[in-house]
């Protein structure tokens, strides 16, 4: 029995039999047009010629005798050789002299260009000769036959014919033969994907569809499915390593909020305790949300279900009001806070993501950089991508640490003690993904620069978001953060 399933067996019989249908058909007409051609050319020549032999006859035969005129015609077989055909006939059809024993009936007294079989001489060869000619009636009477031999003719387009039925039966073998190895061909590469996809089926999410040499179609969907694996193996990771991290991250202040509540019911009854424990509670709580909506951001952004929200947004105001936010918290810390967006940048996105993302910005700059710093956004255009820019000169990050920056619960040693929870950088690359752009970080000495760039055009913007997706290595595809 053959591995192969059914379908792919029906499906080599069907390629098969088209492929080799359609080239037959070609064939057919190809061969066929050139049969035709070639005996209309055959038969125009021969026509002229005896419509040429027979105007230069006619004046010849008027106004003589019968004897006369069957000298002129002799004359002229004589002088043309085998190749002409001729009769002379009385009014009755009884013919008076020629090398034509008889005529078919079916001829009239005058026709133009018919082919016939000539009438063999008694005790002469039994194979058959046609002629192809036309009948005339002369002013006295007669009628007279002028045609021209076209035996050999009609014996080259037999093997013409022959010919053709060889080359039609051999393209006819050819094409099953091409078919079939056509439909082997893609069946061989269309088991490939489906042995790879049953087998991720099964649970080998680390199985990848072979791709090979020469680059075709089928290479480019197997690279393309590939990718979609990545990225799906990816999320798959990314998922597990979140619960992990909020399971790790989200002990702490739970078991912290249920310890304070346990020791404060343990002790005396005393009003201010309980207040003071519950703000801390409260606060507790606050962070434990905040956590909870970051990743449900992050979850939206990746999706990208946000692109069908997309609209006009001018981000140098974006930048602009969440500036005028901070403000007042540089203030008290001592920070100068300086915006550099005097001229809109429009492009097509989500507002309250983008404007998001800023925030997630500014917030980490103006909570790490010491009293008497200096931070600067910007927001510029090229005309063709949107520049937003957060400068400051606080701690900055490590360049060994700036791809991790943007792990989910990813922070440095030295600011575990500040507060947040490690998904900013997160949100922020999980928004500009979703917009089609690219987020760097960059050494100031001192300090962190932090560039975001995207395109103005929404189409260009989900294009160069699928490049993104499809570029990413798998440990930068998760969206994560830093705070």
């Amino acid at each position: 029995m053959s591995d192969e399933p059914p379908r792919r067996s029906s499906l080599i019989v069907r390629f098969t039999v088209a492929y080799a249908a359609l080239a037959s058909l070609i064939m057919a007409g190809a061969l066929g047009f050139l049969y035709w051609s070639t005996r209309d050319a055959q038969r125009r020549v021969v026509d002229r010629e005896v419509k040429s032999e027979m105007d230069r006859l006619w004046p010849a035969l008027q106004n003589r005798t019968v004897s006369e005129k069957v000298s002129v015609l002799t004359t002229w077989t004589e002088a043309e050789g085998h190749f002409v055909v001729w009769s002379l006939m009385s009014r009755t059809r009884e013919r008076i002299a020629g090398n034509v024993p008889s005529l078919p009936a079916e001829i009239a007294a005058e026709s133009e260009d018919f082919e016939f079989p000539i009438p063999a001489e008694p005790g002469a060869s039994a194979q058959p000769e046609y002629a192809r000619g036309r009948v005339v009636q002369l002013s006295s009477g007669e009628r007279l036959l002028i045609a021209r031999n076209v035996t050999d003719l009609k014996e080259f387009g037999g093997r013409i014919a022959r010919a053709s039925i060889w080359a039609f039966g051999a393209t006819l073998v050819l094409a099953v033969a091409a078919g079939y190895g056509f439909s082997r061909s893609v069946a061989r590469r269309l088991d490939a994907i489906n042995r790879s996809s049953e087998a991720i089926l099964a649970g080998d999410l680390a199985r990848r569809i072979p791709v090979g040499e020469p680059g075709d179609e089928f290479d480019e969907l197997a690279a393309n499915l590939n990718r979609m694996l990545d990225r799906l193996e990816s999320l798959m990771r990314g998922m597990r390593e979140v619960a992990d991290d909020i399971a790790h991250d989200m002990r702490s202040p739970i078991s912290r909020l249920r310890s304070r509540s346990e020791v404060t019911l343990m002790g005396p009854p005393d009003a201010g305790a309980y207040r003071q424990a519950l703000e801390q509670t409260v606060k507790d709580a606050d962070d434990v949300l905040a956590m909870l909506n970051a990743l449900l951001k992050i979850a939206l952004a990746e999706s990208g279900e946000p692109r069908d929200r997309f609209t006009e947004v001018d981000v140098a105001a974006v930048v602009r009001d969440t500036a005028e936010v901070y403000e007042p918290l540089a203030e008290d810390k001592g920070i100068a806070l300086e915006v550099g967006a005097p001229a809109p940048v429009r492009l097509r996105g989500e507002p309250h993501l983008l404007s998001q993302a800023v925030a997630n910005l500014l917030d980490n700059a103006v909570k790490y950089v010491p009293a008497g710093g200096h931070v600067r956004v910007s927001a510029e255009s090229d005309g063709r991508r949107a520049r937003v820019v957060v400068a400051d000169d606080g701690p900055g990050i490590p360049e060994s640490f700036r791809e991790k920056a943007f792990d989910r619960f990813s922070r440095l040693e030295a600011s575990r003690s500040a507060p947040g929870s490690g998904l900013g950088l997160s949100l922020v690359r999980a928004v500009v993904r979703l917009h089609g752009g690219t987020v760097t970080l960059a050494d100031r000495s001192p300090g962190l620069e932090v560039a975001i760039e995207l395109p103005h055009d929404a189409r260009t913007s989900h294009r160069a978001a699928a490049a993104a997706d499809r570029a990413a290595p798998a440990a930068a595809d998760r969206a994560t953060a830093r705070t």
